[in-house]
């Protein structure tokens, strides 16, 4: 909720609203009058406004105020737990009375945020963008905007401040960040702490003191430093304070900011007692991101017609765990999307409508052990390079019983295209990168290697099964498109529409086995790409992903790996310079076998399952054995295989259930 909704309502209406001790008319007047810049997400029945869910989030133009930025394109994390209590160490209980400490705690919130990066729930908000008129609801149909991105490593750093908390902080850091809200100023010191991060927020966690929160009951906010005429802050920042949560509420009792709201019963970790810290800082997160801008209690990026943001509009709503990186699950709201609302009339969603699944960069694999199979925690820092266990699992979709492989080389002849020429190679393939392609597709078919994909199958829904298949030829067609324009930082949607342009191209009429691999040249790539975010990723297109591309397209996104260098695979398998374009296949290779197994890439539409077989953590055939051995040749590495031309292709692995007697590894063959 924004600090617009708050200033509608007189004082005698919010005492009314008071549950508590303070009201918060006397905050305001402790304040001297200072407008409340806080965008506060009340806890349930607290608000005084009800948030609207039968409009869309409008862009407010981005422009208010020096260095207003719309949204955070780039989103980053910093968490402060602040107070000496977190170094000294704290007890709370849960509804049921069972007693966790704050180290507890401290690892619950850290996790959570630790692994909410990538994830499709984060990915919802990658939908919203800056430098767009304001006014836009839809930013795929504006051109030229900046996109809120979901890299997959956001926490940026952790820091318990054993500095003491000021007692007033419930007067001035409800009212007050021009000059001396302390909250403000804490938030300042961490990002000297730091080091000062203009697209991340620094959400700020104290411990269970006299300094609640006032009334009505909020369970946090965000907001962003002003300094007016030089007064106060010197420069601007978001952040974000979640003061203690788990307490027992007047009238609201101990689930008034959501402990136990999910999990009903509390386990060894923290699910259910700290529900609350999850549900609470994933909002404010997701708030600071899409609407950090506050100068002068003008938000100027994303919020309703009622100033009602991506959270708001689904607080307390459909509380559920949702599976995070890592694949431990949160408690977590769901969050606004303006795509699946226009669709669907439904914008609160839990994961993102489009969510490409992509193949990581090198280095950012699954851990060698799940340790969420025996923990409810995943923490970073598990060394990777290794292939996931646990098998794969059906998810009642399709996979492409008779696949047929349509090859798009977007805009390679278009002026610019590339930076280089190559003696003895076309201006439009200067590395050979878009023939290799070719002879690779075209090679692949009735290969050992194709056939482990051929062991998954899927249900005709009448008795019968159908498996993938592994024809001899598989390259349907290839396709130089220099007519339709392209340009960089391409989003998901250009993409989706190039598919279905070659759809048309091509006449393909047997969608459900078609693979169309839009494969971009070295100056034109899509933002996640360009942004180091992974290598290529492939996807399926529904009406709330991809609104005005016909529903049931399977297309990947090949960008032109070999910008990445080391990153996406080259000398990989083969050395240097022979090795220079082993990337170009194995990520290729990798997509191609995910969408044969899973060419719904996971997704659903309505009730109706489009994923075929992933495991239970979302790790597809080519994601359990991405990178395994970092470029060492261990079992399950990335190795030449011989294509049905006689050539060897560098690939990886594929994940194969039946290995090992069925324990399940990562394969060359089958």
């Amino acid at each position: 909720m924004t600090s617009r909704n708050l200033e509608r309502l007189p004082a005698l209406s919010l005492r009314m609203l008071a549950l508590l001790t303070i009201s918060l008319a006397v905050i305001t007047t402790q304040a001297s009058g200072t407008t409340p810049e806080k965008h506060f997400f009340w806890a349930p029945g607290q608000a005084p406004n009800a948030s609207s869910v039968a409009n869309d989030l409008i862009y407010h133009g981005g422009n208010a105020g020096p260095g207003a930025i719309g949204v955070e394109t780039t989103p980053g994390i910093y968490l402060i737990f602040w107070g000496p209590d977190w170094a000294n160490g704290f007890t709370t209980t849960d509804v049921n009375g069972r007693q966790y400490t704050s180290m507890q705690l401290q690892t619950y919130v850290t996790s959570f945020l630790t692994n909410l990066a990538g994830t499709p729930w984060a990915a919802i908000q990658t939908e919203y963008c800056n430098n767009v008129p304001a006014g836009t609801t839809s930013c795929a149909a504006v051109s030229g905007g900046g996109f809120v991105t979901n890299p997959r490593k956001q926490l940026k750093g952790v820091w318990t401040d054993a500095s003491p908390v000021p007692s007033d902080i419930v007067a001035l850091g409800l009212a007050e960040n021009v000059a001396d809200d302390p909250l403000a100023v804490e938030a300042m010191r961490a990002s000297a702490h730091f080091n000062y991060d203009p697209q991340a927020t620094y959400i700020i966690l104290t411990p269970p003191t006299t300094i609640a929160t006032g009334q009505p009951v909020y369970c946090g906010y965000h907001t962003q430093t002003d300094s007016i005429n030089g007064l106060g802050n010197p420069y601007r920042l978001q952040y974000a304070f979640i003061p203690f949560l788990n307490m027992n509420w007047p009238a609201l009792g101990t689930g008034g900011c959501g402990m136990n709201s999910v999990n009903v019963i509390s386990d060894d970790f923290g699910h259910g007692v700290f529900d609350g810290y999850s549900i609470v800082t994933g909002h404010e997160y997701a708030e600071a991101v899409t609407d950090p801008d506050n100068f002068a209690s003008v938000q100027d990026g994303w919020n309703d017609a009622q100033g009602s943001e991506n959270g708001d509009k689904c607080a307390w709503t459909d509380l559920a765990n949702v599976p995070m990186n890592n694949h431990t699950s949160f408690a977590v709201q769901p969050l606004w999307s303006n795509k699946a609302f226009d669709v669907t009339g439904q914008g609160c969603v839990r994961s993102a409508p489009s969510n490409p699944h992509a193949m990581p960069a090198v280095g950012i694999t699954p851990p060698a052990i799940d340790i969420c199979m025996t923990l409810p925690t995943c923490p970073p820092g598990v060394a990777a390079g290794q292939p996931m266990p646990v098998n794969m699992a059906y998810f009642g979709g399709k996979v492409q019983v008779n696949p047929k492989i349509y090859l798009v080389l977007w805009g390679w002849g278009e002026p610019n295209a590339f930076d280089h020429t190559t003696v003895g190679s076309p201006a439009n393939d200067p590395d050979g990168a878009g023939a290799l392609m070719t002879r690779f597709v075209a090679a692949m078919g009735g290969t050992t290697w194709g056939d482990i994909s051929a062991q998954y199958y899927q249900s005709n829904y009448n008795g019968t099964y159908s498996t993938v298949g592994n024809p001899k030829q598989e390259l349907a067609g290839v396709w130089h498109d220099n007519i339709n324009p392209i340009h960089d930082n391409l989003g998901p949607i250009d993409l989706a529409r190039e598919a279905a342009r070659a759809v048309q191209y091509f006449h393909a009429t047997d969608l459900a086995n078609s693979n169309f691999v839009i494969a971009t040249p070295q100056k034109f790539n899509d933002a996640g790409f360009n942004q180091s975010q992974y290598c290529a990723w492939h996807d399926y297109t529904t009406p709330a992903g991809y609104p005005g591309v016909p529903q049931g397209i399977a297309f990947t996104n090949m960008p032109y790996v070999l910008n990445a260098g080391g990153g996406c695979g080259q000398d990989f398998v083969n050395p240097a310079p022979t090795g220079d374009v082993d990337g170009v296949t194995i990520v290729l290779g990798h997509e191609i076998a995910e969408t044969l197994t899973d060419p719904g890439a996971e997704s659903s539409t309505g009730l109706v399952p489009n994923g075929g077989w992933f495991d239970y953590q979302g790790w597809e055939i080519g994601d359990k054995c991405a990178w395994v051995g970092d470029g060492l040749q261990i079992p399950g590495a990335p190795f030449n295989m011989i294509g049905n031309d006689g050539r060897a292709y560098p690939v990886q692995t594929l994940w194969s259930n039946k290995s090992l007697q069925g324990v399940g590894y990562c394969s060359r063959e089958f």
